[in-house]
């Protein structure tokens, strides 16, 4: 029977695996460490030091193609089931099929793996996406929420939403729960006019 404890099984395996190499998937502006390269690495030894983990709680929220999950993540030593930690964490899923889901409980799960055990992934975050492209939907979808706000009547509203009706829908593509967040304030802006 082992006799170390999780923390002194975890620093173990943070020794072991120290470093995941981020790749550029095609199609993608940036680098990226998948939640299957993660696994990949870290199972070997985690199983080896005797840690199992797994869900205890998922919560999911889905707005538009977009999802959202909360998770607690149970590391335990297989020795001693009372020694164990949980961890919070979230993950998003942008999907326009039945996907979200999935990707984003993947998500939550890696970065629990991720933050655990102190992994570098090689980029600095603030640094890996390509900044120098924006598209343009998105711009527009900002000039259309700066229009709410100056907007002095019902009728006004209804032109600017048909001036940006394509844009919208295409930025809801991109990033549904801003879309969300402005659709909210035009309709309680709209309230405010007909009041």
């Amino acid at each position: 029977m082992n006799l170390k404890n999780l923390h002194q099984r975890l620093a173990e395996v943070m020794g072991k695996v120290t470093y995941i190499q981020k790749e550029k998937k095609v199609g993608m502006r940036y680098t990226i460490v998948s939640h299957d390269a993660v696994t990949a690495k870290v199972r070997p030894p985690l199983l080896e030091a005797g840690i199992l983990y797994y869900p205890i709680r998922c919560e999911t929220q889905q707005m538009g193609n977009r999802t959202e999950a909360r998770m607690t993540i149970r590391f335990v030593n297989i020795d001693d089931t009372a020694d164990f930690i949980d961890v919070e964490t979230f993950g998003y899923g942008l999907d326009d099929q039945d996907k979200g889901p999935g990707k984003a409980m993947s998500y939550a799960v890696k970065y629990a793996l991720l933050k655990t055990l102190g992994l570098e992934t090689g980029d600095d975050p603030d640094l890996d996406q390509d900044t120098s492209y924006r598209d343009p939907s998105l711009e527009d979808l900002a000039l259309f929420s700066s229009g709410i706000a100056t907007a002095a009547s019902v009728e006004e509203l209804a032109t600017l939403l048909e001036q940006y009706r394509a844009s919208i829908d295409k930025a809801s593509t991109i990033d549904a729960a801003k879309v969300a967040m402005v659709r909210q304030a035009y309709a309680k802006r709209k309230k405010e006019l007909t009041a």
